[in-house]
């Protein structure tokens, strides 16, 4: 099914045949730079049922994205809910997290933004109220993707789950009042 149009992107619920594609994503050391580690198929595997089964039973989530004009896949967008649980240092949980995690190969052309501008305007669609994005300080490029789709830095934190002396621990969390803007692609 698919969920969101934009000019260039179609972003559409999960098929089986997405699987191997994101787990080449999760393996590419250059993709997840700004995560704890790369994922193994067999982990991306695990996780890949219940986040299709999620975003078909509630029709928000994480979704595929594929080129519009050629169908190729290139990665994925959307909202990550964070429920109220001791694994987050947040007191205002439970909250939407906005991401994407595109191929390198389409890095540098605007395709997070224009899909981050449509997820929220989805989002808002579906009366979501508010929605935060988390990255490490060093991930200048998804900041600059918050920034450019109207989110605005809220706090920062330690990530409590990296080791003292990891270079990833220090973290920056954005938000948006999804009551009090209206994005534009």
């Amino acid at each position: 099914m698919v969920y969101i149009e934009t000019a260039r992107l179609r972003l559409r619920s999960w098929q089986d045949t997405d699987l191997p594609l994101l787990q080449r994503l999760n393996a590419n050391r250059q993709v997840r730079q700004f995560f704890p580690s790369i994922l193994s198929h067999q982990r991306t595997a695990k996780v890949f049922t219940p986040m299709k089964a999620y975003l078909e039973t509630h029709h928000i989530g994480l979704f595929a994205v594929e080129l519009k004009a050629t169908k190729e896949w290139i990665g994925l967008i959307g909202l990550n809910y964070l429920p109220k649980t001791n694994d987050y240092p947040f007191r205002d949980l439970p909250f939407y997290e906005i991401g994407w995690r595109l191929m390198p190969d389409v890095w540098n052309n605007g395709i997070a933004t224009e899909g981050a501008i449509a997820v929220l305007n989805y989002a808002q669609q579906q009366g979501i109220e508010e929605v935060y994005a988390i990255a490490a300080e060093q991930n200048l490029a998804s900041i600059r993707v918050m920034e450019k789709i109207g989110m605005t830095r809220y706090d920062k934190f330690e990530n409590r789950h990296l080791g003292l002396q990891h270079p990833l621990k220090r973290q920056v969390r954005y938000h948006i009042d999804l009551t009090k803007s209206q994005q534009s692609s």
